[in-house]
């Protein structure tokens, strides 16, 4: 019964409700982290065939590739760890399109594969917001909107970096703020980042740029 349960699901709706357990709302989960949570809460999917004790790692793998590309709604950023390079950090987190896709679909996920509580660090979330908003840019934000001064330095000390920091990470701080920010309800935030990709586009490299116009 369990396994015809499971046929209604595709690898992707296991894969994406998988990352969202782990809290890749908030944060990057490492690839094998996603593919041992599938196993778990799916395990006749996620599994070797001969040696079903043991987790798949390679149907995860596929799903999350997929569900990056722009043609079926680039639900997720990151990259497998085998690939990770100077300019990539490793591990998945769902976008902000991702987390409205799990809003829409977790109650259809749920009635195949239960109820399962989320790992994620709320008290980690807000602490990550309060630092946003106490910060001099955001105030500058808050008080002038798009016409607001804020100068680099500004900018990245809002996103606990520095002016040495890489855009690569600039960009992923942002990416993880704007999960943060569309989970959790905060339109203000949102509109920060959008902002700062704006003004900041050149120091945030091309596909800062892409993205923001993608909103």
């Amino acid at each position: 019964m369990k396994e015809q349960k499971l046929d209604k699901l595709s690898d992707k709706d296991i894969v994406l409700y998988a990352l969202y357990l782990l809290g890749g709302w908030q944060k990057r989960v490492h690839t094998e982290d996603i593919a041992l949570k599938c196993y778990q809460v799916a395990p006749s999917k996620f599994s070797w065939v001969k040696y079903p004790e043991y987790p798949d790692l390679a149907p995860a793998r596929f799903a999350l590739e997929a569900a990056k590309k722009p043609k079926y709604g680039a639900l997720v950023k990151g990259e497998s760890e085998r690939k990770r390079t100077v300019k990539s950090v490793g591990g998945w987190i769902l976008t902000a399109e991702g987390i409205k896709w799990i809003k829409v679909n977790k109650p259809r996920i749920e009635q195949y594969l239960g109820e399962h509580r989320p790992i994620g660090d709320r008290l980690a979330a807000d602490r990550k917001l309060k630092e946003l908003l106490k910060s001099v840019a955001f105030k500058k934000f808050r008080e002038y909107g798009e016409e607001a001064e804020i100068s680099h330095a500004e900018f990245a000390e809002s996103i606990v970096c520095t002016v040495n920091t890489r855009a690569e990470v600039l960009n992923a701080r942002l990416e993880q703020l704007y999960s943060v920010a569309e989970e959790l309800k905060k339109e203000e935030v949102k509109n920060y980042v959008n902002s700062c990709r704006k003004k900041f586009a050149l120091l945030l490299g091309e596909k800062g740029g892409e993205r923001n116009a993608k909103r």
